[in-house]
């Protein structure tokens, strides 16, 4: 298959590297159908994670469709749409059972494209798929979710929950690129008084309008 795969610091081509397979029974093999990039990734090829050793693919956003699925799997099954999360869970540690899955201690966290290979490629293992995929509703379009694999719960929960955003309020949002307009829409979801968006480009600031800052 082809992947985007990192070669070091300012290093990174779209290579053919092997398929991937099943190594544990909680797996799925997912071909990827939509995916797209980080701000992370970015950090990454510019050698600021040095966990992240050259040859591993890249990518941690992706919608794609299930194609195989290990024996532990049981809430989804080939031929299923879904969405995979940035974050994988291993749905039995402390944290997990908490709801904290950033903070996975079982395996989990942040691993694609970082610890384990990514969802810049054709096909992607995906570890924990019980617990770290979603399935996708029949009606909606690849583009319509991709944002919830990182970009919209970042800035819900980073953003609108830690800023405790309360109805009346005024919201100041810094930078209006694709964080900072999905902190705009959900803001909207606690009823602020005002939300003044603050970018130094045009076209952000016309965006920004039209996702509700006034």
């Amino acid at each position: 298959m082809k992947a985007l795969v990192y070669h070091g610091p300012g290093q990174r081509s779209w290579d053919s590297v092997d398929d991937p397979s099943i190594i544990d029974p909680t797996d799925a093999i997912v071909r990827i159908d939509t995916s797209t990039i980080c701000g992370t990734d970015l950090h990454i090829l510019k050698g600021d994670l040095p966990e992240t050793t050259p040859g591993r693919i890249l990518g941690h956003e992706a919608v794609g469709t299930v194609q195989e699925v290990g024996a532990s799997v049981t809430t989804v099954a080939p031929g299923d749409r879904v969405l995979l999360s940035c974050v994988s869970s291993c749905g039995r540690c402390r944290y997990c059972k908490e709801g904290r899955y950033g903070q996975c201690l079982g395996g989990g966290g942040w691993i694609f494209g970082y610890l384990i290979n990514g969802l810049q490629a054709e096909y992607a293992r995906v570890p924990f798929a019980d617990n770290s995929v979603y399935k996708v509703p029949e009606q909606l379009s690849d583009e319509q979710v991709l944002f919830l694999a990182d970009i919209l719960p970042t800035s819900y929960e980073v953003g609108v929950l830690n800023g405790a955003i309360s109805p009346g309020e005024t919201v100041a949002i810094v930078g209006a690129g694709p964080i900072g307009l999905a902190a705009m829409l959900t803001a909207q979801l606690y009823t602020p008084g005002r939300i003044i968006a603050i970018d130094l480009a045009d076209s952000r600031l016309d965006s920004a309008r039209r996702f509700g800052a006034d």
